[in-house]
């Protein structure tokens, strides 16, 4: 649908579409309330020919009912759900910015890797909605076990308005309370970043772990980990492929980065990070030790990566240096101001401004002891 086309479904106005799956759309909508105000939501649709089928329109619905569960700054939250005419929908809140998948695709062409201290936080939020998903309860107080199984860069999208990074599609979402049962050995989710023991149909929070350390490899490196021609091979991969330290690509990460990233890729989940809030916890170590950087400089810096073209000549690394110590501008000259004194050629219009201001003010005092011995000699 293109922008210009806005339709009606039930109180909603729809616009542009923002993505399109095997099951569902979504479109970027208005709804429009009693009072003739307007919400800016992103509506989930289920598509005609998932209607046609009860175990889609179940499995819609239970993600619906799970979100209304999930209450997180880093989750994207869900206003309510429904159906008009035969169209089950999901409305959820609209997150302006551009998807994870779509900023390291654009920095590996442009700019290099997302840089370390970016890439933390990230990771930190990332885990920090992990651990409220993984840990929620329903409203008797009972583990819904929720795990996502479907955490890549295309479900991650980070916020222009506030630099946070949301989860969004917990459609392949699977919970100790969930009214339908997925078979041994059927593979939900995208193959780049499911876990080892998806294999074997037996899974935990431990697996979306797997998944974050896939992402943040990606993040570090401008590089995909376990990519190949088809997905049996990068099953394969995924299993076998001896996996290689981030700083191997990217020398400028630690020795104690890589291990965060190389624990979260432990093909044994007993050894891997057992709890999101464990990850978080070493993520926030390491931004502690000296790693931080402001939400607003993130905001500032993926807008000037997205402002790149390809062969740029700053890296990503450099420019956020810049950005959070910019360089400062030569001091004013102090002191007694003398034949000798000089202004620097590079301080600035601001500093022309008073050095000549300065000189103004000593030719009046010339001026005026000038005409006061003139009248002295008169007198």
């Amino acid at each position: 649908m293109r922008v210009g086309s806005p339709q009606t479904f039930g109180p909603y106005i729809l616009y542009e579409q923002l993505g399109k799956g095997g099951m569902a759309s979504v479109h970027l909508a208005d709804r429009r309330n009693s009072d003739g105000s307007k919400v800016r939501v992103a509506l989930k649709r289920l598509l005609p020919r998932a209607e046609a089928q009860p175990e889609l329109v179940e499995s819609f619905l239970r993600e619906a009912r799970l979100l209304q569960y999930l209450n997180h700054p880093n989750i994207a939250g869900t206003y309510e759900f429904g159906q008009v005419g035969s169209t089950h929908y999901i409305a959820m809140e609209y997150v302006p910015g551009p998807t994870l998948k779509r900023l390291v695709q654009h920095c590996g062409k442009t700019v290099g890797p997302i840089p370390i201290a970016i890439t933390l936080d990230i990771a930190a939020q990332i885990c920090d909605g992990l651990d409220h998903a993984h840990t929620c309860r329903d409203e008797h107080n009972r583990p819904l076990g929720i795990v996502h199984r479907d955490i890549s860069p295309a479900n991650i999208i980070f916020s222009d308005n506030d630099g946070l990074v949301k989860l969004i599609d917990f459609g392949l979402a699977k919970a100790k309370v969930s009214t339908t049962i997925t078979g041994e050995g059927v593979i939900k989710g995208k193959f780049n970043y499911v876990a080892p023991e998806y294999l074997g149909g037996k899974l935990d929070a431990r697996a979306d772990l797997w998944a974050v350390g896939v992402v943040m490899y990606e993040l570090l490196t401008s590089r995909r980990l376990f990519d190949a021609p088809d997905d049996f091979e990068t099953m394969t991969r995924v299993r076998k492929l001896p996996i290689p330290r981030p700083s191997r690509a990217n020398p400028k990460v630690s020795k104690d980065l890589d291990k965060i990233v190389m624990t979260a890729l432990e093909r044994d989940p007993a050894k891997r990070w057992q709890t999101a809030a464990q990850m978080r916890d070493a993520l926030r170590a390491l931004i502690e030790s000296g790693k931080f950087v402001e939400r607003k400089h993130t905001i500032a810096w993926v807008r000037w990566a997205f402002q790149q073209k390809p062969g740029s000549k700053m890296t990503s690394e450099s420019k956020l240096a810049s950005m959070i110590n910019p360089p400062q501008p030569p001091p004013i000259p102090t002191g007694p101001v003398t034949a000798e004194t000089t202004i620097p050629t590079d301080a600035g219009s601001e500093s022309i401004k008073r050095a000549g201001a300065v000189w103004v003010v000593l030719a009046l005092l010339m001026v005026l002891a000038s005409a006061f011995a003139v009248w002295k000699l008169a007198s």
